[in-house]
């Protein structure tokens, strides 16, 4: 595919290049020391140019071909008999009905309900490839207990979903042979999906009689593969690792090498290739998460201002990077925007957000889930959640702390961003936490107390920007997470925004007592799941002692109520999860109980060890690892979230002791995100030499241009999706990542993905 080349040709690129670059160096007089105990060889840290005639040989990294994606002229893409079984077909239902089994070498589906939809009842079949220029020819049998259309497709297994091949056709009881044969025009798809709509299609009446549609045969079949363009898998990464966008003078400066061979590193200038610094790499070890060796360089000493690279004997050269003061600021406020440009139910202008400017979107009034009555609420406000346009308590409560935590912090009282609300003598960062805020006040119902889930349509939307999301908003039931975040949330909110706006301090701590009453009047609910035909994200969370405790913990912050006081000793008592995610939120009581004066001595005590507990064996995980992430060999899906918490973890415990080894490893995870990791990518979007293009956010496809500032997922081990599991498989846990829209598991970004990033970036700058 095309992002998939241009990745293969950058780093390609970028290893020629910088080969070149690495032949023959420029001298000058300088002294080099041994430093002690580090095994490194060190120059003295000035800018002058230092004498340097040594061998820099470089050898460009081997490709490792790929046999799975290796179109053979005369086979089966697709070969399935129903002779074993359903063979690899799997049903999709969405408003409709029906059962899918194998009887007597058929595929059968027995159709209860159509549904509505194209695609209310769909088989479909993953595991394949389809290369550009290829002759393919799709045939299958197929009847039906009654006459009625159906449609077939060999499509995208993402984006718009849109296809390769189709056809609508009609089905009776006679068995037919279906047969097309068609070129494949577009870019070569290593994870394609072939389906069948059983739905109403285009046109057509919903189908309401009881039938069976069978099916055997089903080919696609390689019938010209001379023309065919080669199918590349995931690209292979760069060696040399730094953070591309760079370190402040007096940073620990770290550039990790996946190679057995390097021995000796050189810093250079980007622009006239002088040789400024040359250092020896550490004891070879091996990774695990990368199942590479790993060999780390330290060059902490060199803080001169510049742009460099770093020439790595024999694997090349690095993408560049900077030392300097002010470095983060561009994409400091470019992560924070990213917030504002995800704003929901109101003008976003073209001065602040360019391309990604939109008209007030998702005006419409929305119905409570399983309420006939007619009721229509108004929830417009918030932040569209993630690649699509959902809108989640959960999410967004999570995201909302990361930015309170960040300005009580380290007094982070910016106004000038560059939000509509800057200039007002608010922090922009309590002013963009404040208008989901607003959105969540919307969420709580009146009545009860209680919260809301969230607000979505009953399935995603196409690949169409807000404003053409158009269908019927649904409020998800009141969840027991929703309620418990909100009043945290709130009653945090009730004493940050006390000294720039009372009445609506107030307000917040109002809603957070309504919210936990409900807590209190419903300590038996179980956790969220989302009804059957309501398909959007669901943030189902069945552990829930965590958000009772952090509920519990700020309304007795809040309010310093004996209630409270109590509730979170016996919260304190209970088998809660840490974590500063939005499931395992725990570590958010916990640290606000142990830096808050006035809190309870025991309370604050057993807080503040629990928390230094967790820190303490991230730290050792951390310290024995190669790239420094105290992961081991297990990325979830969004695998940088967790590591941008466990930076978060380690700043908390920075803050609490004053020990800056906290801080020397969250900077690691810092530049873990900007490039020093098992893939080379940096991975905010609109920043560094390899930067994620293709990611899997609505606005960002259809305008074909890619946010900046936006944290993608990251490595997923787990392969969550078909694209994941076709290109992926096999990939070692670090580098199970690939930039392309279609991987939503590795390629997606999120509001609270970017938020525990905030929170680092002004920790540390």
């Amino acid at each position: 595919m095309r992002k998939f080349r241009k990745t293969a040709a950058v780093v390609a690129a970028a290893a020629l290049a910088l080969s070149l670059c690495a032949c023959g160096g420029k001298t000058d007089k300088a002294t080099t020391e041994q430093i002690s105990g580090g095994g490194a060889t060190v120059t003295d840290a000035t800018a002058s140019t230092i004498e340097d005639d040594g061998d820099w040989t470089t050898t460009e990294q081997e490709v490792v071909e790929d046999d799975r994606f290796t179109t053979v002229e005369g086979a089966d893409a697709i070969g399935v008999t129903f002779d074993d079984g359903t063979d690899g077909f799997t049903s999709y239902i969405n408003n409709g009905n029906f059962t899918m089994s194998a009887e007597n070498g058929e595929l059968v589906c027995d159709i209860t309900k159509s549904g509505p939809l194209e695609h209310s009842c769909q088989i479909y079949y993953d595991g394949f490839t389809m290369a550009k220029g290829c002759v393919y020819t799709m045939s299958f049998d197929v009847r039906s207990d009654i006459e009625r259309v159906i449609q077939w497709r060999v499509q995208i297994n993402g984006g718009d979903y849109h296809a390769y091949a189709s056809d609508f056709i009609t089905v009776g009881p006679e068995t037919q042979t279906i047969t097309k044969e068609f070129t494949m025009e577009e870019n070569s798809d290593p994870a394609p999906r072939f389906v069948v709509n059983m739905g109403t299609q285009e046109g057509q009446t919903e189908v309401t009689e009881a039938h069976k549609i069978y099916f055997d045969n089903i080919s696609l079949f390689v019938t010209d593969g001379s023309n065919a363009e080669k199918i590349v898998g995931a690209p292979q990464p760069i060696q040399v690792k730094v953070n591309q966008i760079g370190y402040k003078p007096d940073d620990t400066k770290t550039v990790i090498v996946t190679s057995k061979d390097d021995e000796k590193f050189k810093i250079v200038d980007a622009k006239t290739d002088e040789t400024m610094f040359v250092g020896a790499y550490g004891e070879l070890s091996y990774d695990k998460s990368a199942e590479s060796n790993v060999r780390h360089g330290d060059f902490t000493e060199f803080k001169t201002p510049g742009t460099y690279k770093i020439i790595s004997s024999p694997s090349g050269a690095s993408y560049e990077f900077s030392i300097g003061d002010d470095l983060y600021d561009d994409v400091y406020k470019d992560v924070v925007l990213m917030l504002y440009k995800q704003r929901c139910g109101t003008e976003v202008t073209k001065d602040i957000a360019g391309d990604f400017a939109h008209e007030a979107c998702h005006m419409q009034e929305a119905t409570v889930y399983g309420d006939t009555s007619g009721t229509k609420i108004d929830v417009s406000g918030g932040w569209h959640d993630a690649g699509d346009y959902g809108r989640y308590v959960v999410s967004g409560a999570k995201t909302v702390q990361d930015l309170f935590l960040a300005y009580e912090d380290y007094g982070q009282t910016a106004d000038d961003l560059g939000i509509p609300e800057s200039g007002n003598k608010t922090p922009d960062l309590l002013d963009e936490a404040k208008y989901e805020l607003d959105w969540m006040l919307k969420m709580q119902d009146a009545a009860s107390g209680g919260v809301y889930h969230k607000v979505t349509a009953l399935v995603f939307p196409e690949t169409v920007l807000a404003v053409d999301e158009t269908d019927d908003m649904v409020l998800a039931p009141i969840s027991y997470a929703a309620t418990a975040d909100f009043a945290a949330v709130m009653a945090k909110a009730s004493v940050l925004y006390a000294e720039y706006d009372a009445d609506f301090a107030k307000s917040c701590l109002d809603a957070a007592t309504n919210a936990y009453a409900f807590l209190e009047t419903n300590p038996d609910m179980k956790g969220y799941e989302n009804p059957e035909d309501l398909v959007t994200g669901a943030y189902d969370d069945t552990h829930l002692a965590d958000e009772t405790l952090w509920a519990s913990a700020e309304m007795y912050i809040a309010t310093k109520d004996a209630k409270y006081l109590t509730a979170t000793k016996t919260a304190l008592d209970s088998n809660y999860l840490t974590g500063f995610g939005w499931a395992d939120i725990g570590s958010y009581a916990l640290y606000d109980l142990a830096k808050t004066e006035g809190v309870d001595a025991d309370v604050a005590k057993t807080a503040k060890e629990k928390l230094l507990a967790d820190a303490d064996e991230t730290l050792s995980k951390a310290e024995s690892e190669g790239f420094f992430t105290g992961m081991g060999v297990t990325y979830p899906w969004g695998s940088n979230m967790t590591i941008t918490n466990k930076g978060m973890e380690l700043l908390a415990a920075a803050n609490l002791t004053g020990d800056a080894k906290y801080t020397e490893y969250a900077q690691k995870m810092r530049d873990y995100i900007f490039g020093v990791n098992p893939t080379g990518y940096c991975y905010v979007t609109g920043y560094g030499s390899l930067t994620p293009n293709a990611t899997h956010h609505r606005p960002s496809q259809v305008l074909k241009e890619t946010m900046p500032g936006m944290l993608v997922g990251g490595a997923n081990n787990n392969l969550n999706d078909p694209y994941a599991n076709a290109v992926l498989y096999g990939i070692a846990p670090g580098r199970a990542y690939v930039d392309n829209e279609q991987c939503y598991s590795c390629n997606e970004v999120t509001i609270y993905w970017n938020s525990p990033l905030i929170y680092l970036l002004t920790g540390l700058n």
